[in-house]
């Protein structure tokens, strides 16, 4: 019998939970205990390690994909062995809740232009941290990478490392 990789609610406060890299493939067997995704929340970023072995037979989340608690990020079991039903139908139900609730919370504080130029800029809290942290403004790692996705801590040490280094040498 298949193990679901399930977002689970691991402390009060936490509601979403962002899957940062995928260790392991679709296909790829994995052992009990061995590490298949990095998971990232407001307060940590850790590794999955199912307590069940199998082939990671089905990938529900792409990286740096920010989902509710509850959502299931991938499916481990045997070989031809089918997703249980309504697995995808639960997961699409949690995602157009939470879109739901972000509206009714953002409703009345967002400024139509705003919304309508692209909303606001997406990034995990350790990305927040780490642009802070390096005194760096988020607006501009999103405007250098220039891609529009979801920024991440690797983002801001890049932006850092490579726009922070040009600037170091032409104040010098």
């Amino acid at each position: 019998m298949g193990h679901l990789i399930r977002m689970e609610k691991w402390a009060e406060n936490l509601d979403e939970v962002t899957v940062g890299e995928w260790l392991k493939r679709e296909g790829d067997l994995v052992a009990p205990g061995e590490p298949v995704a990095e998971l990232i929340t407001e307060k940590a970023t850790f590794q999955y390690t199912p307590e069940e072995g199998g082939v990671l037979l089905r990938i529900l989340a792409g990286e740096n994909s920010t989902l509710p608690v509850g959502y299931v990020i991938g499916f481990i079991g045997e070989p031809g062995e089918p997703l249980p039903e309504g697995v995808e139908s639960t997961n699409q139900g949690l995602i157009e809740a939470k879109k739901a609730e972000v509206r009714l919370a953002l409703a009345p504080s967002v400024e139509p232009t705003r919304a309508a130029a692209g909303g606001a800029l997406r990034a995990t809290p350790p990305a927040r941290r780490a642009a802070r942290d390096a005194g760096v403004e988020l607006e501009a790692v999103a405007a250098w990478l220039g891609d529009g996705r979801r920024l991440t801590d690797r983002d801001v040490e890049a932006y850092v490392q490579q726009a922070g280094g040009e600037r170091s040498h032409a104040d010098a």
